[in-house]
């Protein structure tokens, strides 16, 4: 069955799209496609090797997610703030339209940043509009993905509308830990209605990137050899060591000290933006995939709740929100 609206989060790390029925996660790295000596022996259970057929008849053949890590050349993802612009936003996005079903014409939701959403709005809506293609992943049939409507919601404030337990009235406070940017939200509530203050709401540009960048750094002195950011989460154990040649070298007194400065100036930023209004929130909210990656966060503001699958927060309240508009009209 085709799914009429969907909504996409496409993130620096992370690709997270939801439909009414399904939802998946892909990695938002995108590489050449090669051929695989071990084709036989390889599955793409581990990501994804999509066709794109463009208008004038011919095919490009792409891995993304897991198989750009593990069999492509040239892996690239993208850090840019226009990251729509760049060539891996327009696979991905067709990518996880043509896996969840996407009908042509359907409705897409999608999130912007807080501090890109009031410049980067129209342009992406237009963009999106003329993204299309006909579509194959994992050898599926080729399918037309196309978008009718495209809605852009601003990140944070779609993760705080799938927040439990909100006050009835008062201010509450949600901060998105993204991989590049962490959004953060205060929003007045009364009589159990959220209404955004525009003037206390923004965007810290650090994430969890600076994570795995200190890693690769921290990697390169140890070892003498470089380490791509990309292949930080692929190598580093949840134990936080990483084996070179046969020896083990643990990261944990790197990762703590890393974790902490960038907790530190997340609460610093946000504290110093909402100043003595800081004192009233009644309730925080952590979302986004680095919400347990900073567990320390949660000490740091008060009354602290992480939201259940942070991850996957914005999508969720971003399909919502294109839930309500269309049964609206």
């Amino acid at each position: 069955m085709l799914t009429k609206i969907l909504a996409i989060d496409v993130g620096y790390s992370h690709v997270k799209a939801v439909s009414t029925e399904s939802r998946i996660l892909i990695p938002s790295i995108v590489s050449p496609y090669q051929e695989m000596v071990l084709a036989d022996l390889s599955s793409t259970d581990t990501g994804h090797l999509v066709k794109v057929k463009k208008v004038d008849g011919t095919t490009i053949i792409y891995f993304v997610g897991e198989l750009a890590v593990k069999e492509g050349r040239g892996a690239t993802f993208t850090l840019d703030r226009q990251k729509h612009k760049h060539p891996n936003h327009d696979i991905l996005v067709l990518t996880a339209s043509r896996i969840l079903e996407a009908q042509p014409g359907s409705t897409l939701g999608v999130g912007l940043p807080v501090a890109y959403y009031r410049t980067q709005r129209e342009e992406l809506i237009q963009h999106l509009m003329g993204v299309h293609g006909d579509i194959s992943v994992n050898d599926s049939i080729l399918r037309r993905i196309s978008f009718g409507k495209v809605i852009v919601y601003p990140q944070g404030a779609a993760a705080l509308i799938t927040a439990p337990g909100l006050p009835q009235n008062g201010l509450v406070l949600l901060v998105d830990v993204g991989y590049k940017t962490t959004d953060y939200i205060v929003a007045e509530v009364v009589g159990g209605k959220v209404r955004p203050v525009s003037n206390l709401c923004g965007s810290v540009e650090t994430g969890i990137y600076a994570v795995h960048e200190t890693i690769a750094l921290e990697y390169q002195n140890q070892t003498g050899m470089p380490l791509s950011v990309v292949n930080v989460p692929q190598v580093l154990s949840e134990e936080g060591k990483i084996i070179h040649y046969g020896r083990e070298i643990d990261f944990n007194l790197t990762l703590e000290k890393i974790k902490t400065e960038i907790a530190m100036n997340i609460v610093d930023q946000v504290t110093a933006r909402l100043g003595e209004r800081m004192a009233f929130v009644r309730k925080a909210y952590l979302a986004g995939g680095g919400a347990k990656c900073l567990p320390v966060l949660s000490s740091m503001f008060p009354v602290t709740t992480i939201l259940p699958n942070a991850q996957w927060a914005n999508a969720e309240g971003i399909l919502a929100v294109v839930k309500q508009t269309e049964e609206a009209l």
